[in-house]
């Protein structure tokens, strides 16, 4: 056995040994078990796995080290929007993360805030839009959209909470309806990450930092019949600075076998996930300092609970010019939550979510070239969920008051979507898109509480136009114009809903114009876009009411910036700012104002390090924009040093310390130990404080 696999079975060893030296950051008992089952599997996976080349055959001289950088590709000629970009290699690698659904702020202007524990689904923000847990905004993970339609918390519910980092390769992302392949939740955005087909040496991971933060992390890959087949697993705790101790106990899977079928390459995927938490969600700011707060962190309701469990098995069979995958998915998940915290009467306003379901889908496109100056695409997306139970009910502490509304019901839709690209002048290409999709919603109550609210079905078609032209005039510059319509899906539930019904589908309508440049290790991009939404009614699924508000007009500009002066060493930063209203003139609460980000990169001999910035700009709370919020800015910094087999390596998290918002609102709440009647103030979560997180990663 080699010697780097030695060291992990002996230090698992110590681990079963009364969870000793390999968890002595791990402590807690519960997640002791758990854990050792973990590290178990993953010694015995390492053990089996073949020596590293240099053990097999011999030393051999290190060859040099080759640095990519995703941001520094170019996509001049390539590309169909000054807003399209990808992040992949360094990128990635040596980025610094308190959460994993960060990964999505390598976007330009993208920025993921939490306010209810990291368990839940992020808050998530770009182009003016307050996209709730991904309203307009969706994310394919190998082909796969993991937003969750007419979810029991909030339509579009993007939960990233369960990817293990090590196992994204690349990260694609776009901006505005203008891909004919890019249907619901796309309006602001889209995302599209890619697994990695395979390590090149086994390794594991042993984190620790402040707050209670653990994570053991392991992966491999080793050949499995005509193919390869690569495994990693995760498992994480965390407390938090919060009076509630979070109890993170987070487990993560990922398994891969990739090979060739024919002329052609499979890979069978799968995602496994399961969490519990217990959230601290924002605080009315009234109550900080008082005998029921003593500060920031204080956690009013301290039986807020949460728990995901979520597993997804994919098939995908590709070949140049083709692609074809299915899937198939089980998710339940559950929350207590108080946003509230009580009603007028003074009793407890805890609800109760819940959302269980399975997910079938098959996606595919093929492209032809049929000249020089002609290219044709066509593709299709399907999907079905089946969600047996969804729906709120009133508690107290944990235990059940009443029903607010429990649901089936069933969702299916279905698109066909083609583009053509013509070159008709050296330099100069004009695309045309059409999508088409066909939405089907059926909605059955299991209680006379959903009955009374409404039930029944729903359908609706809608046709998408896209429209983009790009003119290349120097090799180093490229010139885009764009426009396009897209969609947006509403909760089912709101489709029926007596007292005030939403459509099933609702478009909007966007275009942006836009500069490329790419000289030599410099791009620069600028782009200036506007988005029209016809609606934004939804369904609110923490009351089982439809929520009303008006169309909307969104405006801004985006600058981009990536340079890479030495072959170790890259900079990069991005800037946007937008303008947002509702159609009759009125503020949209939480529609940031601008956003910034930069960040530099070094590798370089062994050594790692990088240091970002994250600023997230001011924004109205309510609609007459008497109520703001001034934003936040934070720093993060990761330094990693590698000796041989061995990495060290540490993150720093909220350099400065800063105690701005992570997220900020206004409306009504009650403490009845502090307030005489119900109040409407601010309510917000404070930025995480300072944080040290070190680890030491062994690999072959």
């Amino acid at each position: 056995m080699p010697a780097a696999h030695k060291l992990v079975v002996q230090c698992w060893k110590a681990h079963a040994d009364g969870c000793g030296i390999a968890t002595g950051m791990m402590g807690q008992s519960d997640m002791c078990a758990p854990a050792f089952a973990v590290a178990a599997a993953l010694a015995a996976a390492l053990a089996a796995l073949p020596a590293h080349a240099d053990e097999a055959e011999g030393a051999a001289d290190t060859p040099p080290q080759i640095v990519v950088f995703g941001r520094g590709e170019t996509r001049i000629g390539t590309a169909a929007a000054a807003s399209e970009g990808s992040i992949a290699g360094a990128d990635l690698l040596v980025r610094p993360l308190l959460k994993v659904s960060e990964l999505l702020e390598a976007i330009p202007g993208m920025v993921a805030a939490q306010h209810s524990g990291s368990g839940k689904a992020n808050q998530y923000f770009l182009r003016g839009f307050n996209l709730d847990h991904g309203s307009d905004f969706t994310t394919y993970i190998d082909d796969v959209q993991m937003n969750l339609r007419s979810h029991g918390h909030g339509q579009g519910y993007l939960d990233l909470n369960g990817l293990i980092p090590e196992v994204i390769e690349r990260e694609t992302f776009r901006k505005g309806p203008y891909r004919a392949d890019g249907g619901d939740f796309a309006l602001a955005g889209a995302a599209y990450m890619s697994t990695i087909k395979g390590f090149d040496a086994p390794w594991t991971s042993v984190e620790g930092g402040g707050y209670g933060w653990r994570r053991l992390a392991s992966g491999g890959t080793l050949p499995a019949g005509t193919g390869k087949l690569t495994l990693a697993l995760q498992a994480k705790a965390y407390d938090g600075p919060w009076q509630q101790p979070e109890h993170l106990r987070h487990y993560a899977g990922f398994a891969k076998w990739l090979g060739p079928v024919g002329a052609s390459e499979l890979a069978l995927t799968l995602h496994a996930y399961r969490a519990t938490w217990r959230p601290t969600e924002q605080i009315p700011e009234r109550i900080i300092g008082s005998p029921v707060c003593a500060d920031v962190f204080c956690s009013p309701d301290p039986t807020a609970r949460g728990e995901t469990t979520r597993i997804i098995a994919n098939a995908a069979l590709s070949a140049p010019g083709w692609r074809i995958n299915a899937y198939a998915q089980v998710y339940d998940w559950s929350m207590l939550s108080n946003p509230t915290y009580a009603d007028a009467s003074g009793a407890s306003a805890q609800i109760d979510q819940f959302d269980r379901r399975m997910v079938y889908g098959l996606k595919g496109e093929r492209a032809w070239t049929l000249s020089p100056a002609l290219e044709l695409s066509l593709g299709t997306e399907n999907r079905y969920d089946a969600v047996s139970n969804v729906g709120v009910g009133q508690a107290s502490a944990g235990r059940f008051v009443r029903s607010l509304g429990f649901y089936r019901l069933s969702e299916a839709s279905a698109s066909l979507w083609g583009a053509a690209t013509l070159r008709p002048l050296p330099g100069l290409r004009l695309t045309a898109g059409l999508r088409g999709d066909w939405y089907h919603a059926s909605v059955h109550a299991r209680d006379p509480e959903a009955a009374a609210l409404g039930q029944g079905t729903a359908s609706q078609t809608l046709a998408s136009p896209k429209l983009a032209a790009a003119w290349s005039p120097a090799p180093w510059a490229e010139l885009y114009l764009n426009w396009g319509e897209g969609f947006h899906s509403n909760d089912a539930r709101g489709t029926v809903n007596t007292a005030a019904r939403v459509p099933l589908l609702v478009r909007g309508r966007g275009h942006e114009a836009g500069l490329r440049l790419q000289r030599g290790t410099a791009t620069f991009t600028a782009t200036w876009w506007a988005l029209n939404v016809a609606s934004e009614l939804r369904f609110v699924g923490d009351s089982n009411a439809v929520e009303p508000s008006g169309a909307s007009n969104r405006h801004g500009i985006e600058l981009v910036g990536f340079w890479r002066p030495a072959s170790w060493l890259a900079l990069d930063a991005s800037f946007t700012a937008s303008h947002a209203r509702y159609d009759n003139g009125d503020h949209i609460p939480n529609a940031f104002e601008n956003a910034a980000s930069a960040g530099v990169s070094f590798i370089h001999g062994g050594w790692e390090a990088a240091l970002r910035m994250r600023h997230l700009g001011p924004s109205p709370l309510v609609e007459d924009n008497s109520v703001r919020d001034k934003g936040s800015t934070v720093f993060n910094l990761r330094a990693a040093r590698k000796l041989g087999w061995i990495e060290l390596y540490a993150d720093l998290l909220n350099v400065l310390n800063s105690r701005d918002k992570d997220i900020a609102y206004f409306y009504e709440s009650y403490i009845p130990a502090f307030d005489a009647a119900p109040v409407e103030g601010r309510l917000s979560r404070v930025v995480e404080p300072r944080t040290l997180r070190v680890g030491v990663k062994i690999g072959l």
